[in-house]
């Protein structure tokens, strides 16, 4: 039975009983259309065929054995149909086998890679409504544009510290800032005992109940001295040392008060020395010397402190 393509006009042989009673749906292995072909299409199909064969018997031409190569062609083709049904190129349908009828190409001169993809194209183009599994998957999806946003990476600091205050616990948290403004507190009143002690002096003995000495005045004694010395047959008591100036600037010098206390540290006697210098420069010392004639018995330390300059019992240097 031959077959042919509506859609390109190519024949194909193949067997009546390929298409069953009912008929069926086949494939052209050359462009890909899909038509139906029903056993009631051979009788036309055979006269088509007919009437082909008798326009190519014109006279001149030696017409060979009909009844032999019929026969042999008819045996060819259902051979070709019998062995193309597993082509992927011939017949086929989604669930059952389809008949299969090879069809030989055209002699042309362009390379198999060419003419694959001219035969696919022609394929695409001449047969849009052709079963889509067949068209390549890769040129039928749609894919989405991607669109990458620049920010996504970039850390962001502050919302990350918020998102870390949020996830821990609050009252963990005001202890740790209560300890945290509690040592700032103290290391403030470390470093400003001297100005706060200048604003109030009471705080001079809540220092000292600690053990942090207040300097308002900047000044220190070094290398402080005292001993015992026999002079034009009398026993004198010498007081000597130096005077420091600790700030980074300009300073001036005070007096200096001794006094001699007793065992039970009871001041027994007093009295003050003006040094010769009166202003140090910074980090800048001076020394200061004074000789007491016949010191009271019963002596057992000196204070020395500073004083105003203005004070009674002056005695110089």
């Amino acid at each position: 039975m031959k077959i042919t393509c509506p859609e390109c006009s190519t024949s194909y042989e193949i067997k009546p009983e390929a298409l069953g009673p009912e008929g069926r749906s086949v494939k052209c292995a050359k462009c890909g259309n899909r038509w139906f072909v029903s056993p009631k299409d051979e009788d036309k199909d055979t006269a088509a065929f007919e009437a082909d064969a008798t326009e190519d018997d014109s006279p001149g031409k030696p017409q060979p054995d009909n009844k032999t190569d019929t026969a042999k062609d008819e045996e060819d083709w259902a051979a070709d149909a019998d062995d193309g049904v597993d082509d992927p190129d011939g017949f086929g349908g989604e669930d059952d086998p389809e008949p299969v009828a090879d069809v030989k190409p055209p002699k042309k001169d362009t390379p198999p890679n060419k003419a694959e993809a001219g035969y696919k194209k022609t394929a695409s183009n001449a047969a849009p409504d052709a079963d889509p599994k067949s068209a390549d998957i890769e040129t039928l999806a749609k894919r989405p544009k991607i669109i990458v946003n620049p920010d996504k990476f970039r850390t962001n600091r502050i919302g990350a510290i918020i998102d870390w205050l949020l996830r821990r616990n609050f009252r963990r948290i005001g202890g740790v800032l209560l300890l945290g403004g509690a040592l700032a507190m103290t290391v403030m009143l470390v470093l400003m005992r001297d100005t706060l002690v200048k604003q109030s002096p009471d705080l001079a003995s809540l220092y000292s109940m600690v053990g942090l000495g207040v300097n308002l005045r900047g000044l220190e004694f070094r290398n402080l001295r005292t001993f015992m010395e026999v002079e034009d047959g009398r026993r004198v008591l010498v007081v000597e040392g130096s005077i420091r100036n600790l700030q980074k600037e300009r300073n001036s010098v005070p007096a200096v008060r001794l006094s001699i206390r007793s065992a039970d540290f009871q001041e027994v006697y007093a009295w003050t020395v003006e040094p010769r210098t009166k202003n140090l420069n910074a980090l800048d010392e001076t020394r200061f010397r004074t000789i007491l004639a016949d010191p009271p018995a019963g002596a057992s330390d000196i204070q020395v402190r500073f004083v105003d300059r203005d004070q009674r019992n002056i005695v110089l240097e």
